[in-house]
């Protein structure tokens, strides 16, 4: 009896020690800013999982007490170690934009409608109850915007970017309470192209530059215009001067990915600078749970002060709003 449970023991140990290895490499995986295809993108965006799957792993390695289990377990628990603490990382505003900040508060809100087909009623009644003063709607359409307006959203957001593209999943709504200067329609679309509209808000005291954000899934042959895309937005935004500054929508990206977080170097993203932690908001209504933030508040001059998320029927996003003081 004693052999055979030792050859099952030794043949534990060798498929556990492999295991750490192998979440030890999914650990480190966000650091590398390659493509492969449209591989590596995909398992940085599952970082979370990995780091998960790693205290899953040790206990295992801990449980089967084999030595190639143990050594194995520590490089992965370095790397996963590592992982979570750079997910973690949540920068304040500056200490001179905090002192800087009056009591007037712009309230930002975005959703993918994911094919314009989120429910109207649903969307206007997050709307009504967060009262955003400036809205970021992703895979709008027109039919979906006059139903949007006729549930509402036209009395208490009458101001719109100019120049919505109406073709499916690329076109890109902004909507806002106060008047609103549109500087890019973003209608000059490639074949791997979605609408990204810049508008500037003349908010009360300060005029605010929103830049509408939807890049392109790196997914099939995506993910070599996904990463340019994100590259694209950090320029525009390191040589964009306004002292208040809002990207919002669908990044298509994560913390977990190099691309994004060069490209939010500077930036504040107000849910988890509010609340510390990072809100999955994508996957919505699907087989697997939510296991990544690819919607995000980007601010510059701003201290968010409040922010949430919501879900509403027919769409796999969750939106995002934020509350900012400036």
């Amino acid at each position: 009896m004693t052999r055979p449970a030792g050859r099952v023991r030794r043949v534990l140990g060798v498929v556990i020690a492999l295991a750490c290895l192998l979440t030890a490499a999914l650990c480190a995986l966000m650091w590398c800013d390659v493509l492969i295809g449209n591989v590596v993108p995909v398992l940085q965006a599952l970082t979370p999982v990995w780091v998960l799957t790693a205290a899953a792993m040790l206990v295992a390695a801990v449980l089967v007490r084999r030595r190639a289990a143990l050594l194995s377990a520590l490089p992965m628990l370095v790397a996963a170690t590592a992982a979570g603490v750079a997910l973690a990382q949540h920068p304040s505003p500056p200490s001179s934009v905090q002192h800087a900040a009056g009591q007037r508060h712009l309230r930002v809100l975005a959703l993918n409608l994911e094919f314009g087909g989120a429910d109207a009623g649903a969307v206007a009644a997050e709307v009504a109850r967060v009262r955003p003063d400036v809205v970021v709607m992703p895979e709008t359409t027109a039919v979906k915007l006059r139903l949007l307006d006729a549930a509402g959203l036209g009395g208490r957001l009458p101001y719109r970017a100019s120049g919505l593209v109406d073709d499916g999943s690329r076109g890109t709504a902004v909507l806002s309470r106060y008047p609103l200067h549109t500087l890019d329609d973003g209608r000059h679309l490639g074949p791997y192209d979605l609408q990204m509209p810049i508008v500037t808000v003349a908010a009360p005291g300060a005029d605010v530059t929103v830049h509408g954000v939807h890049t392109y899934p790196p997914l099939q042959d995506g993910a070599n215009q996904w990463r340019p895309q994100l590259e694209a937005l950090g320029r525009w935004q390191r040589g964009e001067n306004a002292p208040h500054l809002v990207m919002a929508g669908d990044f298509n990206a994560s913390a977990a990915h190099p691309a994004f977080r060069h490209l939010a170097d500077g930036l504040i993203d107000a849910f988890p600078a509010r609340h510390g932690n990072w809100p999955p908001t994508w996957p919505q209504d699907a087989v697997v749970p939510p296991f990544a933030q690819i919607d995000h508040i980007l601010t510059r001059g701003f201290v968010p002060v409040d922010a949430g998320t919501f879900t509403v029927p027919g769409t796999d996003h969750a939106g995002v709003w934020s509350d900012l003081r400036y």
